[in-house]
């Protein structure tokens, strides 16, 4: 997957279950493990999670998605 669609994907309010699977490059069910994990974990700091997505920002900080480098990844590869 390229920069530029991991940014598509994580310039979205919310982060769905196949989002999940592009990002970790994994099938549904491992995606739906680490989407319980994160979801267990806001839950114990006390956020409401309304329906069945996540927040795209929880899911890039526990995925460590390093922003600015992808970033500077696109703008070389223009």
């Amino acid at each position: 997957m390229s920069a530029e669609e991991i940014m598509k994907i994580i310039t979205k309010q919310w982060c769905n279950l196949t989002d999940l699977m592009k990002l970790l490059h994994c099938g549904r069910n491992k995606a739906l493990d680490i989407k319980k994990q994160i979801k267990n974990k806001l839950i114990s700091e006390e956020y409401f999670i309304p329906g069945n997505d996540l927040p795209m920002q929880a899911v890039v900080d526990v995925l460590k998605i390093d922003i600015d480098r992808l970033e500077k990844i696109i703008s070389i590869s223009k």
